[in-house]
């Protein structure tokens, strides 16, 4: 089982409230994705997230030891496999190391990436940041 980042996971789901319908929906898609590849379920992830909130871990260091991992890759996905450009798009702008400005020029391709329709030099480009914001 991969580590799993509860946070994250949260973040991507306040996405689901977007006025933009196919923002909404990648944001589910990226998160059904973070549950199946930490190896849960979504009855274990909601039966986890049913505690008081003074039970829940309020700083990295109380996370469990599993969240901190090394070799886990960001926002508890495994390496195995690489991201789609959807899922790296995703993980660039939640990201706090990534510029406003880059957030900014992300959001005018959000169409392109959700409908998968970003030139090859556009899919290097999410590469580079995802590498750069994400995981370096």
């Amino acid at each position: 089982m991969s580590t799993f980042n509860r946070n994250t996971l949260v973040k991507v789901l306040e996405i689901l409230d977007s006025s933009h319908a196919q923002e909404a929906l990648a944001a589910a898609k990226l998160a059904s994705a973070m549950v199946r590849e930490a190896g849960l379920t979504w009855d274990q992830v909601i039966d986890d997230a049913i505690l008081p909130r003074a039970a829940a871990p309020s700083s990295p260091a109380q996370e469990p030891a599993q969240a901190r991992t090394p070799g886990a890759g960001p926002f508890g996905y495994r390496r195995e496999r690489e991201l789609s450009p959807h899922e790296q798009f995703f993980m660039v702008l939640l990201s706090p190391r990534t510029p406003v400005d880059v957030k900014r020029k992300l959001r005018a391709w959000e169409g392109r990436v959700l409908d998968g329709e970003i030139t090859p030099q556009e899919s290097a480009d999410l590469q580079f940041m995802y590498q750069s914001f994400v995981v370096g």
